[in-house]
């Protein structure tokens, strides 16, 4: 009894032990074989920090350039059609941003961002001023036409950063850098003060420097403009300067946001220093890989389209730039209209500063003149020397409005023509609104007065042929010449001029005097004829081409029974070498 009761006691102390080993658990910390057998199978495993794969960073960049004040294109007169391109791309940056695609997005535009829509020009560019704000562009650079108004009226404040706007129900001040690294005032060697070098913006952790450059500007500016500043143009100088600005910020990726063509600046600098180029005031929507591996992008004007890239920062610090792209948007116009179907294709905050600027100017643009039955166009020649019906249409209301002065042929640049009027649709008639006006001609240039003699007269027609900034569009005369050259590298003659009212001009004589009207463009433009003469007009009386134009066709219009006429005759005829040989002889 002894001997069973103590076996006994001792199975039960043994099943009071295994019991116990079996409910004990690891305390925070604790090693040992019973802790490692409950931790369940599915429990996160300790990996090494060193063996953790860190995945790259993607940077998605989106560039405009050449907006031209087209936050909406108005020119179909019709509120329905309008297109609302800019609040159409806004959109586009908002799903980049918000689709986890992406760690980041890079908004930048290339220059001329407010002259030349109507709607911008009579605002002062108030309303891109807004979208910019809403739409957070990172950095923007300085475009010629920039220059326009005034640069630092309106289009970049001293402390170089796109100006404050105010806009019905919309104001602010954004703190958009203006960017342009090689601006200097004239005879100093002074950087001006309200363009940066360059910013720099962080972005999912990376730092980006974004570098501004802009080609020399005068002969695309009004002299006048531009003559308080000298640009360097000088890529090699610009190359350095990258360097140098790389060496004291050591940024993780190098943009260069430049208002030129992008591939020939690509194409001088290295991939080392620069991964991407930004380009603008060629007006083409480009894309593609320099020779020597830089990446470039460029949008086209006018809102028509986007540019974009992406940024690729490896773990190790590397950085590749993959689909560079541009992309228009106006292939299906209908996906730009306000309509309940399109309410997801456009931002309303972009698309209610679109509408407020229009409730601004609609009555001023809606203004109906009168009607045209023949085509207006920039382009399509009527003549051998280039000549449009657009350019014949500009100077016979600029005789027209200069007549009281006696003046007898007028000149305008073609490149100051910004549209045409088509008759479509079977239609026999197209209606011309004010609106209409300011989109031809959104510059507001002056017409000047000056005498020329029978020589500097046949100077003035050749000039036109070597650069059309010269004045290649014209009224009030005939002419017939010569080209000893070739196409793109003309060696005119001018044989003889004829006025419209008979006069034979004698193009040798220095003494005879005529008078003629020209744009303050063209007048101004280094090298020209009127360089040095004084007007006879002063400028500040001289008329504002858009306004007087208005003025005229309404008149002309009352006087028609609405009709507007539009001049399709011949300018300059090219007489055949041999043929001119046989008349001199």
């Amino acid at each position: 009894m002894k001997k069973t009761g103590t076996i006994l006691f001792l199975i039960l102390f043994a099943v009071a032990v295994l019991a116990a080993c079996g409910s004990q658990k690891a305390e925070p910390g604790q090693t040992g074989t019973a802790a490692a057998h409950v931790l369940p199978e599915t429990s996160p495993q300790i990996v090494p920090s060193q063996e953790i794969e860190q995945a790259p960073v993607r940077i998605r960049v989106f560039q405009t350039s050449d907006i031209h004040g087209y936050l909406t294109d108005t020119s179909s007169g019709d509120e329905s059609t309008f297109q609302y391109r800019l609040a159409f791309i806004a959109q586009i940056v908002n799903e980049a941003r918000a689709s986890g695609e992406y760690d980041d997005v890079l908004l930048l535009d290339g220059g001329d961002i407010y002259q030349g829509n109507p709607v911008s020009n009579l605002l002062m560019g108030n309303a891109l001023r807004a979208a910019l704000d809403a739409m957070d562009y990172d950095a923007v650079v300085l475009g010629n036409h920039e220059f326009d108004w005034g640069v630092t009226a309106w289009c970049v404040d001293p402390d170089a950063t796109v100006p404050a706007y105010s806009l019905d129900g919309f104001s602010g001040d954004p703190d958009i850098p203006v960017l342009a690294c090689n601006l200097y005032y004239a005879g100093t060697g002074q950087r001006v003060g309200f363009t940066r070098d360059y910013a720099i913006v962080e972005k999912a952790g990376r730092r980006i420097v974004l570098i501004g450059f802009i080609p020399d500007y005068h002969g695309s500016v009004l002299a006048e403009r531009i003559a308080p500043y000298t640009i360097d143009g000088d890529l090699e100088t610009f190359a350095a300067r990258v360097r140098e600005i790389n060496a004291a910020e050591q940024p993780d990726v190098t943009v260069v946001l430049a208002h030129a063509e992008p591939r020939s600046i690509a194409k001088v600098l290295e991939l080392a220093d620069v991964q991407l180029v930004t380009g603008g005031h060629k007006h083409n929507g480009i894309y593609g890989i320099s020779e020597n591996g830089v990446p470039y992008i460029q949008a086209n004007c006018n809102a028509l389209g986007y540019a974009s890239a992406t940024i690729i920062v490896a773990p190790d610090g590397s950085v590749r730039v993959e689909d560079p792209l541009y992309t228009p948007i106006t292939m299906n116009r209908k996906v730009l209209y306000d309509t309940a179907e399109n309410a997801a294709r456009l931002d309303r905050t972009v698309l209610s500063i679109s509408h407020a600027a229009w409730e601004e100017v609609r009555d001023e643009m809606g203004e109906v003149l009168g009607y045209i039955d023949t085509p207006i166009r920039q382009r399509g020649l009527v003549s051998d020397n280039g000549a449009t019906s657009a350019g014949n249409w500009i100077t016979g209301l600029m005789l027209r409005a200069a007549s009281s002065e006696g003046v007898v042929a007028a000149f305008y640049n073609s490149g100051g023509i910004r549209k045409s009027f088509e008759i479509t649709g079977g239609d026999s008639q197209r209606i011309l609104t004010a609106g209409d006006i300011y989109t031809i001609a959104p510059f507001s240039n002056t017409w000047l007065v000056y005498e020329l003699t029978g020589a500097e007269l046949a100077q003035q027609l050749i000039n036109g042929f070597v650069d059309p900034d010269y004045g290649d569009q014209m009224s009030g005369l005939k002419f017939d010449y010569v080209n000893h050259g070739t196409k793109d590298d003309p060696d005119i003659e001018i044989l003889r001029i004829t006025l419209d009212n008979g006069t034979e001009v004698d193009i040798h004589d220095e003494k005879t005097l005529y008078r003629v009207c020209v744009s303050n463009y063209s007048a101004t433009a280094a090298g020209s004829v009127f360089e040095h003469k004084t007007p006879l007009v002063p400028v500040a009386e001289a008329p504002i081409d858009n306004l007087t134009m208005i003025l005229l066709l309404r008149q002309e219009a009352r006087d028609n029974g609405g009709r507007i006429s539009v001049d399709t005759g011949v300018r300059g005829t090219l007489v055949e070498e041999s043929a001119a040989l046989d008349d001199a002889a």
